[in-house]
């Protein structure tokens, strides 16, 4: 079945995979997805030049769902059938968020928030993996180098229900960005101070959504941020594709 998305979500996952989400005009959530090793960063362009990114409504021809709760939005599609339909504007844009908004990240899932380390859900249980809140404070955002000397990009915020969260940032887009400001006058402390103060004076939307279980940790799904949205737009009508290095 052929399905028009708006896409809210471009996730970062790993060995040059991504993950896409969002929603069709009944306001119901897809998760477009592709057997192992799943989907491309490259195939995000599109052979007539336009880039598959949160922002846009792109059609895809769905073939089967694929739920496996919490994760309960996957659903395959034909690679080959994938066209972009238009870009929306940001009334557009937060009207989509708008449509899977909850108050608190506990009413997001619906299910006990366990911490040690981390926030995490138990696998198997839940009627969502996704959601969009609007932070009641943004506290600090974080961008350091970590183990390996891989960047490590976290955000901490309140929640309407005034629970503290700090997550750890997959969203593809807010990586290249914070990579792109980064240079030898300018170290990542300050780019972290720097996007906390605009972030504290933007209307902001966190997409918040859940890991998969791993070897570690197989019955924990770990809560982290999938996309951030901030009107104006901080990416000023940009894609992920216009901060590659």
């Amino acid at each position: 079945m052929k399905r028009e998305i708006a896409l809210t979500d471009l996730t970062r996952m790993q060995r040059g995979r991504v993950c896409l989400a969002g929603y069709d005009r009944e306001g119901r959530c897809y998760r477009p997805t592709l057997p192992p090793p799943g989907i491309a960063e490259e195939s995000l362009y599109l052979p007539d030049g336009a880039v598959l990114a949160p922002g846009v409504v792109a059609e895809f021809d769905l073939i089967r769902p694929r739920p496996q709760p919490p994760h309960t939005e996957d659903y395959d599609y034909d690679p080959a059938s994938v066209r972009v339909v238009k870009k929306l504007t940001d009334e557009q844009r937060r009207k989509v968020l708008e449509l899977s908004l909850f108050p608190s990240v506990a009413a997001l899932f619906e299910q006990p928030i366990q911490h040690g380390p981390g926030h995490f859900v138990l696998d198997g249980q839940g009627p969502r993996s996704i959601g969009t809140l609007r932070p009641r404070a943004i506290h600090q955002v974080i961008y350091e180098s970590g183990e390996d000397g891989v960047w490590d990009y976290r955000l901490g915020f309140f929640d309407q229900a005034d629970t503290y969260y700090r997550l750890k940032i997959v969203d593809l887009t807010w990586h290249y960005y914070c990579d792109s400001l980064r240079d030898a006058a300018r170290q990542p402390a300050d780019i972290a101070a720097s996007l906390t103060q605009q972030l504290k004076k933007s209307s902001v939307y966190l997409r918040v959504g859940l890991s998969r279980g791993w070897k570690k940790f197989p019955g924990r799904c770990f809560l982290q941020v999938t996309a951030i949205h901030t009107f104006p737009d901080y990416l000023q009508g940009k894609t992920f594709a216009d901060f590659r290095r």
